[in-house]
């Protein structure tokens, strides 16, 4: 952000000193114009300053002083259960990767914030090496304290109007008094963790490092290698250890990135994250037909964000096929609705080949490396969509499909283009498949195909992901055309 963007302020629900105080803890600038007119900008842009809401630290063996950059989680509050106690002990002398993962997410998770650097640089002397593998290293994703109170603003802004009295004057958080729409900004208010999941799956379906949350933070240890899913069993024994997505790739063996690639790879994801959460937190980019700040359309936009990132690692983490292709499709949705891509655009192979061309254009080497195999099974799965079509079909030919029912008489579809709508009438079926009785071309183009649904389509939106955190100067400029 280079300079200040104001937007005005609908006459707030708010006395003018609460109204302040709410918006300077969630990192904003307000004032009162002389003609009376509320404005409202980001600190960062009043200031000429900059304050990523979210980064990351490395820690490594080699490096012991890098541990000292965790002492920004000595605040924070800890409390262990007897069953999550139990749970530790069990696993505390067992020596295999699954172990020693939940070990690592335990002690991030359970280990008072003082004593974090030295655990976790004596998890790295003395346990890490059992894995008989490369030197693998800690990375710790920061989220600023003022991600939750923005994420948080527009939602508490918006919900005044539904209030029966007025707001008390107590001290304390705002945010805490209010439980309207709460869960829509959950994913992104506890933030490190949720925006770090669909890196970690980039190298499906191996398993390239686990991740364990703390309040603001989450810890990732990359293993230095990646390791095959079959040798991780189903374990509930902490949140995220699941592996990832267990399809296998018709290219033989999946690439096995080193942590000399993976660490500059998540380095990359957060910092374009951050950018991201930049844009998505900034009021004066959801302004009105009159250019005052609409916090329902903020609102929107910022829930639809914790749901992208919350859907796409699902959809490739998930061992069920059925599974991960509908959180594909939610995820693909919410990139319609937040104004990237429509959904046709997304599941066109010509224009997801053209988004390919980009992205290896566009990222650096060591990004490229890790993400793009993964990228590349999606596109190809989209393309092999068409295998489901019937050669034996009344409208099948070697360019499309032909005769298909229209509105104005029979119509040709490119290939392209039919498995674009196929995936389309695929997802629509979450209502029924009511629509093929009263539609014919729905009709046509569901009993044109097989139904087979290639598994690697549930890549897809990490490859959309992808391509908007390498484009943030084009969601910016798309957002201010829209301003």
């Amino acid at each position: 952000m280079t300079g200040s963007r104001w937007i005005n302020l609908a006459a707030p629900q708010l006395f003018p000193a609460r109204l302040r105080s709410f918006a300077e803890d969630a990192g904003f600038e307000v004032r009162q114009n002389s003609d009376g007119i509320w404005r409202i900008c980001v600190q960062e842009g009043y200031r000429r300053s900059q304050s990523p809401l979210l980064r990351s630290e490395r820690a490594s063996a080699a490096d012991p002083s890098s541990f000292l950059r965790m002492t920004e989680l000595l605040d924070t509050p800890i409390d262990i259960s007897p069953v999550t106690q139990a749970g530790h002990a069990l696993v505390r002398n067992q020596q295999t990767a699954a172990a020693l993962a939940a070990q690592f997410q335990l002690e991030f998770m359970l280990t008072p914030g003082k004593e974090l650097a030295d655990g976790m640089r004596v998890f790295l002397n003395e346990r890490a090496p059992l894995l008989k593998g490369p030197a693998s290293e800690i990375h710790v994703v920061l989220s600023d304290s003022a991600l939750p109170r923005r994420a948080n603003f527009p939602r508490i802004l918006t919900s005044l109007s539904f209030q029966k009295e007025g707001i008390p004057l107590i001290s304390g958080e705002l945010g805490k008094l209010f439980s309207a729409a709460q869960g829509l900004t959950q994913d992104v208010s506890i933030g490190a963790l949720t925006f770090v999941l669909p890196a970690l799956s980039a190298t499906a379906p191996k398993v390239l490092g686990v991740a364990a949350a703390r309040l603001l933070a989450c810890g990732i240890w990359l293993f230095g290698q990646a390791l095959s899913d079959t040798s991780w069993p189903g374990s509930r024994l902490t949140d995220g250890l699941t592996p990832t997505a267990r399809f296998p790739t018709s290219n033989g063996p999946a690439t096995t990135p080193t942590v000399d690639q993976s660490g500059p790879f998540l380095s990359w994801w957060v910092q374009r994250s951050a950018e991201f959460l930049s844009i998505a937190t900034d009021p004066s980019y959801f302004g009105d037909e009159r250019h005052f700040y609409a916090p329902p359309r903020h609102l929107a936009f910022v829930a639809s964000l914790g749901r992208l990132y919350r859907d796409t690692a699902e959809a490739m983490r998930s061992s069920d096929h059925s599974i991960g292709l509908r959180a594909a499709y939610d995820a693909l949705d919410c990139l319609e609705g937040m104004g990237w891509k429509a959904f046709g655009i997304a599941t066109n192979p010509g224009k997801v080949g053209k988004v390919m061309e980009g992205l290896r254009e566009k990222l650096p080497p060591s990004v490229a490396d890790v993400a793009l195999p993964l990228c590349e099974r999606a596109a190809l799965a989209l393309g092999e969509v068409r295998n489901g079509f019937i050669p034996k079909g009344r409208h099948y030919s070697p360019g499309g499909l032909v005769d298909m029912p229209g509105k104005k008489g029979p119509q040709s579809l490119s290939w392209d283009k039919a498995i674009q709508l196929y995936i389309r009438l695929d997802r629509n079926s979450a209502h029924s498949f009511r629509q093929i009785e009263e539609d014919p071309f729905e009709r046509a183009l569901l009993f044109s195909h097989d139904g087979t649904i290639p598994g690697d389509l549930c890549y897809l939106p990490f490859l959309h992901l992808l391509d908007m955190l390498a484009n943030c100067e084009r969601l910016e400029a798309q957002m201010s055309r829209r301003r």
